[in-house]
């Protein structure tokens, strides 16, 4: 049984191939914390949470708890972690010490900065989604480069050394000593999820990664941490299942109860030493740096601290609701003089400052 009954409840925008949903999906599933599932198209348009939240942000997953509405996984594990406090019969699924927290964090940015954009380069042209005309249109506008079949294929050797030369370093660093988890302990941690979710996600992919160059011989101790990965999540989230903690609502039901509910949290404050000079009740847009950049949230700052700006906007039926952005790959900005960016001249530029070439990450 769950220790945690969330009041208002967690809801997530998802689907189930996304790598980053499989993250937070697992984390909820070994936390045992309840949670509506609330399945999306993997393209867009969404029209459940841009007609019915009032969220232009595009990436997936996107969590709600009431109507404050979190964007990027970064954002969502820090607040799990602050909301959800661990029970006290609860295992410990985080690092105790600042070593650990900081080691939690580096492998957090790690994958999604390093790994994940060569991961993506990786992705065999084979499957039926990747040669899907409508999938190639809609990552094509998204990350900002083609697509297209014959440009994935160019991608993918450069993707596959540098994957290589990152499961090389897990091998010989982390994992070298033969510990079963990255932390040291008798079980998985969000160290572990943080550092392996994106090398499962491939493994568990037909033709992404060939033997010839991740053979388990080759990556012993890396393919042993593989399995015992996909084992504790495939028994976390069966127990899910089975304990009735995770509900599945079609997208006009879930809106509906959002919109009637709570928020999840009080309003903050804006901090008025932050750098960027805005004011509480200012006019803002906040939107991600490296991908997704066309899309962008609207609405009145109601908090800015140095993790995390919060727009107040509109939901279906103006009802209000509160959208959460990271501060990491994100900007802040505000609207004045029409839709012109005061930081860039033009809104869609800030994406090349943080990018490199044509391997831009991605959350979707």
């Amino acid at each position: 049984m769950s220790a945690h009954k969330p009041d208002p409840q967690i809801t997530l925008f998802h689907y189930p191939f996304s790598p980053w949903s499989q993250k937070v999906t697992l984390y909820l599933a070994l936390r045992k914390i309840p949670y509506v599932s609330c399945v999306q198209p993997v393209t867009l348009p969404r029209p459940d949470l841009k007609k019915g939240l009032g969220v232009n942000y595009r990436r997936i997953p996107i969590m709600s708890i009431g109507r404050d509405i979190y964007c990027d996984t970064l954002l969502m594990f820090e607040k799990l972690e602050a909301l959800y406090p661990v029970g006290p019969n609860e295992t410990k699924r985080h690092g105790t010490t600042g070593i650990e927290r900081a080691l939690e964090k580096l492998l957090e940015k790690w994958t999604d900065v390093v790994v994940f954009k060569y991961a993506a380069a990786a992705i065999p042209t084979s499957l039926d989604a990747v040669r899907d005309k409508t999938f190639i249109n809609d990552r094509t506008e998204l990350w900002g480069r083609d697509w297209a079949v014959d440009h994935q294929d160019s991608l993918r050797p450069e993707g596959l050394a540098v994957l290589r030369s990152n499961v090389q370093f897990l091998e010989t660093t982390v994992l070298e000593d033969g510990r079963e988890w990255v932390l040291g302990g008798k079980d998985m941690t969000l160290a572990d999820i943080h550092a392996a979710w994106i090398f499962v996600w491939l493994a568990e992919m037909d033709g992404a990664l060939p033997d010839s160059l991740f053979g388990r011989k080759e990556y012993s101790k890396v393919w042993a941490w593989w399995d015992r990965y996909t084992k504790a999540r495939g028994e976390a989230l069966e127990a899910m299942e089975k304990e009735g903690l995770k509900t599945e609502e079609e997208g006009k039901v879930a809106i509906s109860r959002i919109l009637k509910g709570d928020f999840g949290e009080k309003e903050g404050e804006v901090d008025e030493r932050d750098p960027m000079g805005l004011q509480k009740g200012e006019e803002v847009r906040g939107y991600p740096t490296d991908t997704g950049s066309n899309h962008k949230d609207t609405g009145r700052l109601v908090a800015l601290t140095s993790q995390e700006a919060v727009l107040s906007s509109k939901g279906e039926g103006g009802q209000e609701i509160r959208v959460h952005h990271p501060r990491w790959q994100f900007l802040v900005e505000p609207v004045r003089g029409g839709d012109v960016n005061p930081i860039n001249g033009h809104g869609e530029e800030s994406r090349h400052l943080v990018s490199e070439g044509e391997y831009v990450g991605s959350r979707d």
